[in-house]
């Protein structure tokens, strides 16, 4: 067990690190094609995704809205902090979704959350007025954030104005759906200040969106690619998946070739999770469709290969990224964060989440939001936090996330930046699951430092759950790692 002490400075470069963590020091002699698929299918279990530490099946209901106004009270003064802002509608489900959204053809349901999320940020904002904290990233998420009318967009927009400052080189960020946005809603964005916008992509192929139930054409993406630079929004994030009903590996490599005539700044590569158990629209997948595992090791294989040829870094489990983008610099400057939106730029260790079942992270712990409407109404209408569970952070669970964080975000993480003991180091160290990776060439161990083989980053995922203290308590399936 670690004992709950204090870290050490997390900011300090040891020596023997290189300038840059990904490059200089890669520990295979190429991509993901030096490692044998069939040695990795070895280590193909059920993983978190490691987004937050502890993970949300951990959250309890002893965390209540009275806890977060009591974390809220404490935070400390003239600290930059996050927000986020959930939108849960679309008008149509994607079958291949995890996200929490519900389906609407008419636009008074969301009227009225946009009410009620208002509602909320006054009740938080009040509670924070005399801290004097400024935002310095701003994301909207969904569901689909771009179902919002330009005029509730730019209310929401002015209430942050009205409550905080927002910092000049905030990031502010919008996930978009390609086929509800108009001219009238990018121009909204721009005026209010939206400097990067992330479109899912998914897949370009008319086959697999048929199966996914999302049909976009390729002029569709373009389009709304086009309508954000001509506004100058030209930090464009495209999102896109593997493992896809009906994919193959060609098509993946087609929808990378397609994506880079678009030039985007930063393209996520996420792998699918079939987790039919946690969302009943996965049903309707055709499981015969689905690439088997070994296809989708080389599905992630050859795109990332395509991907840096055409002078993208990987970051991490997924993502990857142009050098004059601002995560590449965060990744350099060891101040890259991951948290429920994946990795992030964004430098401001709290997290104000808004909305049914957005999740906060303070320095005291995480607190989630009701999913349920009604009662997320409710709630605020009482002019109650609407929190329905979380988590308070042990000292042991701040060092732990600590760890996981680097192992997640840079595939390494020297145990000597902790003050563990010798004991504590060596009982980590000493997992059979760290043992037989090390023998198989998937990570190094070295002066108390584990680096993972960058030609497979997913192994990351594996790696963190050493480190996990809840892990093997935990009653919920998670996704496969590969």
């Amino acid at each position: 067990m670690i004992s709950p002490l204090s870290l050490r400075d997390t900011e300090t470069r040891h020596e023997s690190r290189p300038a840059l963590r990904g490059s200089p020091s890669r520990m295979s002699t190429g991509h993901t094609g030096m490692i044998n698929v069939d040695l990795l299918l070895k280590y193909d279990g059920n993983y978190p995704r490691y987004t937050s530490y502890p993970t949300a099946p951990h959250f309890v209901d002893k965390v209540t809205g009275q806890t977060y106004q009591n974390w809220l009270r404490n935070l400390p003064e003239n600290q930059r902090i996050s927000l986020y802002f959930h939108i849960p509608f679309c008008q149509q489900m994607c079958w291949y979704c995890g996200c929490f959204t519900t389906i609407t053809k008419r636009y008074a349901p969301i009227e009225n959350y946009v009410r009620t999320l208002i509602d909320e940020f006054r009740l938080v904002a009040d509670l924070v007025a005399q801290k004097n904290l400024q935002v310095s990233h701003i994301h909207f998420g969904g569901g689909s954030p771009t179902i919002l009318l330009p005029q509730d967009f730019s209310e929401i927009m002015q209430e942050i104005r009205q409550h905080f400052k927002i910092t000049d080189d905030a990031e502010i960020a919008i996930e978009i759906d390609p086929r509800n946005i108009n001219e009238e809603k990018i121009k909204t964005y721009a005026r209010e200040g939206i400097n990067r916008a992330s479109i899912g992509v998914q897949d370009f192929n008319p086959d697999v969106q048929k199966a996914i139930n999302r049909e976009q054409s390729f002029d569709v993406v373009y389009e709304c690619v086009k309508m954000l630079r001509q506004n100058r929004i030209n930090n464009i994030n495209f999102d896109l998946i593997y493992g896809l009903p009906k994919q193959s590996v060609e098509m993946v490599k087609k929808n990378i070739d397609i994506s880079l005539l678009m030039n985007p700044s930063r393209i996520a590569l996420f792998g699918y999770a079939h987790v039919k158990w946690k969302k009943k629209q996965m049903r309707l997948i055709n499981e015969t469709d689905l690439p088997n595992e070994k296809e989708r090791i080389l599905m992630f294989r050859e795109a990332s290969q395509k991907l840096e040829e055409a002078g993208f870094f990987p970051i991490g489990l997924d993502h990857f990224v142009k050098k004059n983008d601002s995560m590449f610099q965060a990744f350099v400057d060891e101040k890259l964060q991951r948290n429920f939106q994946g990795y992030s730029s964004d430098n401001a260790e709290i997290l104000l989440g808004f909305g049914a079942s957005a999740i906060s992270y303070l320095p005291f712990g995480y607190a989630q939001n009701t999913s349920d409407f009604e009662q997320y109404k409710k709630e605020i209408m009482s002019k109650n936090l609407a929190i329905s569970k979380g988590i308070e952070l042990s000292e042991e669970d701040k060092i732990r996330k600590k760890i996981i964080d680097e192992i997640m975000c840079y595939l390494e993480v020297d145990l000597k930046k902790f003050e563990l003991t010798e004991e504590e180091v060596t009982s980590l160290l000493n997992s059979k699951i760290l043992a037989d990776l090390k023998q198989d060439g998937l990570l190094r161990l070295k002066n108390n430092t584990i680096k993972i083989n960058t030609a497979a980053p997913q192994i990351s995922r594996i790696v963190a759950s050493v480190f996990d203290q809840y892990f093997q308590n935990v009653q919920q399936k998670f996704s496969k790692a590969l």
